[in-house]
């Protein structure tokens, strides 16, 4: 049993860092010793950002699984080795590294060449990436985000910054007779772009919608299934909802050149993308309303989310949404502004309960509840209190009427909820079916 939130905290603050981080360190050396160094048999693609690294991550996987290659993969949603598919029952990106590193043994194991690995800040603040032979980095993009656990927005960035450092000391590859190529690619539309560009002297490999970025995209047109943009001039109708996928997409392009494959049938391959478990997930058991289950779980993701159901939701229909903020002890801060886009975007609003961890759940609801009557709604004016999440759920399907959309937001396809003392299983998308079926039944 893993220790709770507040004991772990309270070693941390008694252990000097210095030591934690030799700590830290001395397990990634050891997790990569015991399992053979498995990175280094391999191609690897690192994913880093605020956004977009678990659709991104998959994205790429399918684009290099189309060109030919055997690709592993590891994330927030799910694990992939070469054709295996599973959904994490973890609830982090980066788990511990002996389990990290056994996956990677696994896919080597499994005849796969490459492997792509979602690194996050606080993964690489704990040296997870250490002893991970990167040969590819990415950066989806930078904003605010993780700041209590870093200590600031800088702290962060360099966090993020450090991976792309690690990859310029790491020695050059040989792989079946053959030098790895080496390479960024990274989001020249985001505001800090040139400090990412700053770092290494391998090729920095540029997308966006800047027509200087090596792979630009534009003329992105949404719809309810999928989104069409022009991608270096070869138009393509990618399967997946948001306008924000056509980053992800162009990032799958650029992590194709890096590796010197064939542009055109990477851009080809983005037609036949598949869906992300709880990304913009649909929820169909023959209903007659639209349910969509999203991990959006903070403002600028949310608003995102929020502006895309306000523009597909038919005239006179409602946008109904189950909102809540990022478990107990995280980003106090974005939980008024998270009740706030709610009641602002949204014409029915359940406060509910996510992952309290050791924290009282009712707190962290009643701040996003002020949020929401911030936004001028409240009890009994289109606003719901409802702490138990399926009770919120039957609720937000009891408000629904034929032509509605209703967001479940915050967990995506997350397999537990974290409570005090522990975990309980739990999966929106499972409980949501359940809860349609018997409201379809009765």
């Amino acid at each position: 049993m893993s220790l709770p939130t507040s004991l772990k905290e309270l070693v941390k603050k008694l252990i000097p860092r210095s030591s934690l981080l030799a700590y830290h360190r001395a397990v990634a050396w050891l997790a990569a010793t015991l399992y053979g160094n498995p990175s280094r048999k391999m191609i690897v693609v690192g994913v880093t950002g605020t956004k977009g690294k678990s659709t991104t991550s998959n994205v790429i996987w399918h684009v290099l699984t189309q060109a030919g290659f055997k690709v592993g993969l590891t994330g927030t949603v799910n694990y992939r080795i070469a054709d295996k598919n599973c959904i994490s029952p973890y609830k982090m990106t980066m788990v511990g590294r002996f389990k990290l590193q056994k996956m990677l043994r696994d896919m080597v194991r499994a005849g796969c060449t490459i492997a792509v690995v979602e690194t996050t800040s606080e993964g690489i603040m704990q040296h997870r990436h250490r002893y991970i032979a990167y040969d590819v980095c990415v950066l989806t993009n930078l904003s605010p985000e993780h700041l209590e656990a870093h200590g600031g927005f800088e702290n962060y960035k360099q966090a993020k910054l450090e991976l792309f450092r690690h990859l310029e000391r790491l020695p050059r590859k040989t792989l079946r007779g053959k030098v790895a190529p080496r390479a960024s690619v990274i989001n020249l539309d985001n505001e800090f772009s040139a400090d990412f560009m700053a770092v290494g002297t391998y090729p920095h490999i540029t997308i966006g919608t800047n027509v200087h970025s090596d792979i630009c995209f534009q003329r992105v047109v949404e719809s309810l299934h999928g989104i069409d943009f022009v991608i270096n001039d070869v138009s393509v109708h990618m399967p997946l909802l948001g306008k924000w996928n056509a980053y992800n997409g162009a990032v799958a392009v650029g992590v194709a050149r890096a590796l010197e494959l064939n542009e055109f049938v990477a851009i080809t391959a983005l037609s036949t993308a598949p869906y992300i478990p709880g990304r913009m997930e649909f929820i169909n058991e023959g209903q007659n309303f639209s349910v969509i289950v999203d991990y959006a779980y903070e403002p600028v993701s949310l608003e995102l989310l929020y502006q895309f159901g306000r523009k597909f939701v038919p005239q006179g229909k409602k946008l109904i949404t189950l909102i809540s903020s990022t478990g107990g002890g995280r980003d106090t801060r974005r939980r008024p502004l998270n009740g706030k886009l709610a009641a602002q975007y949204c014409d029915e609003v359940i406060v509910t309960n996510e992952d309290p961890y050791e924290e009282d759940p009712e707190a962290i609801m009643n701040a996003v509840f002020e949020g929401v009557k911030e936004g001028g709604k409240g009890i009994d004016n289109h606003a719901y209190y409802i702490v138990d999440r399926r009770e919120a759920i039957s609720k937000a399907f009891e408000l629904a009427r034929e032509g509605d959309i209703v967001f479940l937001t915050a967990k995506g396809a997350e397999q537990k909820m974290c409570v005090a003392g522990g975990s309980i299983p739990w999966d929106d998308r499972a409980v949501a079916r359940e809860v349609l079926r018997k409201i379809l039944t009765n």
